[in-house]
């Protein structure tokens, strides 16, 4: 499994928030409606410059956000939930199915957008063709293979990759875990007890490379 980090210019009211406020915001999750016309992020903004109120108000303002459903959990700092109708690369990477958005997508000091990515190696030139062919610009920090101890086994991949691809990290999951555990043949413990472990290997080679 192959770890791919990318930078892009973000949507206009993240763009607006962080050279406004001086915010920093952080995807994470998404969802794509049914339409496929607007994506629902989950996010977490904080700044220190703008209060929970005006950050609120802000992002309110900005003409490609169709609602939001926020609350202050600071001074500074808001969480919840905007649904917009400019995320391309949102809709690319929950509709391509070839990687695994671990999140959370963090603005960086420049206000562009870094996401990381865990997909296999032959999925990556795909994925990239399909941003270019998108009119997405991008900006590759890194692509680096997995090393052994972050690396998941070929029974957690099989299982990640299919629970991915049925929905199940879908907002709602799209399928249960009993139902899941039946399409790979496993008991339902089993199934839960491999995903624990597939998410902590990927969340704590999340959290190395980061600091690296």
């Amino acid at each position: 499994m192959i770890q791919l980090q990318f930078t892009v210019t973000p949507e206009s009211w993240i763009g607006s928030l962080c050279r406004r406020d001086s915010a920093t915001i952080r995807i994470l999750s998404v969802k794509v409606s049914d339409s496929g016309r607007f994506v629902t992020h989950f996010v977490e903004i904080s700044s220190n410059k703008s209060s929970a109120e005006d950050l609120t108000k802000e992002l309110r303002k900005s003409s490609d956000v169709i609602d939001s459903d926020i609350a202050s959990v600071g001074a500074n700092r808001i969480v919840g939930a905007v649904t917009s109708n400019d995320c391309v690369v949102c809709s690319i990477i929950t509709e391509s199915k070839t990687g695994y958005f671990l999140g959370p997508a963090t603005t960086e000091l420049d206000c562009q957008m870094s996401y990381k990515l865990f997909m296999s190696g032959e999925g990556i030139p795909g994925f990239l063709q399909t941003l270019h062919d998108k009119g997405v610009l991008y900006k590759i920090s890194e692509i680096a293979k997995m090393t052994t101890s972050k690396a998941l086994t070929t029974k957690q991949e099989h299982v990640l990759k299919t629970a991915l691809e049925l929905g199940y990290y879908d907002y709602p999951k799209r399928i249960s875990t009993e139902d899941l555990s039946k399409t790979v043949g496993l008991a339902t413990s089993t199934v839960s007890e491999i995903l624990r472990r597939a998410e902590r290997r990927i969340i704590t080679g999340y959290f190395e490379t980061s600091h690296e």
